[in-house]
């Protein structure tokens, strides 16, 4: 069996074929469509980790044989070349944890209707008439200036489901729970940075000009002082978006039965 390479190809044992293949159910490893269509195999196996220092990320070190299948990835041709093209957005470590969740998700369709995952389904269902999760991005649009007091609900959302249906949490999905609560642990560490947070005895941020929506940064901040909170805000929010996505993306491409966008306020 031969692999595209940078133009060079490669031979991969039919084991690790076999292995890859198996194991992603002969999808994608990120849309999860299907790599063999009208009998014709459309799928690639792509290098984590170029074997030729000239490829995308081969310059990075690899202990072990780089045709290997702990080197390799099914993908289909788009996001083949998506991958190869945009080395910054998809290091090593981020196409590692695509394809073991997708495996992951593979294991679990074989386990569909056990009552675990049902009951995983169903606090879903429930959790996201009630989180507005996929307006988070907008929620935090205004930092650092403005700060939007639905970021205090989210936080209460999600500590409450914990509270109000303790057979829910923790997930019985290890991998989702880990995802939420990466979410929900960066949410709480940006919000009691804005609850803590004071300059001279003075809050960092108030309620001004009657606005009970949203909370304004302080304008007695030096020049000093407000790029330190700017700073500050950015890092709590990278983490946060971060750690966001990755639910948002574990939820699209292994719970396809929730309705994200369900969210009834």
């Amino acid at each position: 069996m031969f692999l595209r390479n940078g133009g060079e190809v490669v031979a991969i044992t039919i084991h690790t074929v076999s292995k890859l293949f198996g194991l992603a159910a002969g999808r994608c490893s990120i849309c999860k469509e299907p790599v063999v269509k009208h009998r014709v195999k459309i799928g690639e196996m792509a290098h984590i980790i170029a074997k030729n220092t000239g490829g995308a990320r081969g310059d990075l070190p690899f202990n072990g044989h780089r045709d290997d299948y702990e080197n390799l990835i099914l993908l289909c041709p788009n996001h083949h070349t998506e991958v190869d093209n945009d080395e910054a957005n998809y290091p090593p470590e981020k196409l590692h944890r695509l394809k073991n969740e997708h495996e992951y998700y593979v294991s679990q369709v074989f386990k569909h209707r056990t009552q675990a995952r049902s009951m995983d389904i169903g606090a879903l269902v429930g959790l996201m008439r009630y989180l507005p999760l996929i307006q988070t991005p907008a929620l935090v649009d205004g930092l650092p200036a403005i700060f939007n007091m639905n970021l205090f609900t989210v936080e209460e959302v999600c500590e409450n489901f914990g509270k109000d249906f303790p057979h829910c949490r923790p997930f019985f999905d290890s991998h989702l729970e880990g995802h939420f609560y990466a979410f929900w642990s960066d949410l709480c560490h940006l919000n009691n940075y804005v609850r803590a947070t004071s300059y001279n005895h003075s809050a960092l941020y108030k309620i001004s000009n009657g606005d009970f929506k949203n909370l304004h940064i302080s304008r007695k901040l030096t020049y000093e002082q407000r790029q330190e909170v700017n700073q500050d805000i950015e890092d709590c929010l990278n983490k946060l978006l971060k750690s966001y996505d990755g639910l948002l993306q574990f939820l699209k491409y292994n719970y396809q039965e929730v309705h994200l966008a369900s969210f009834i306020g």
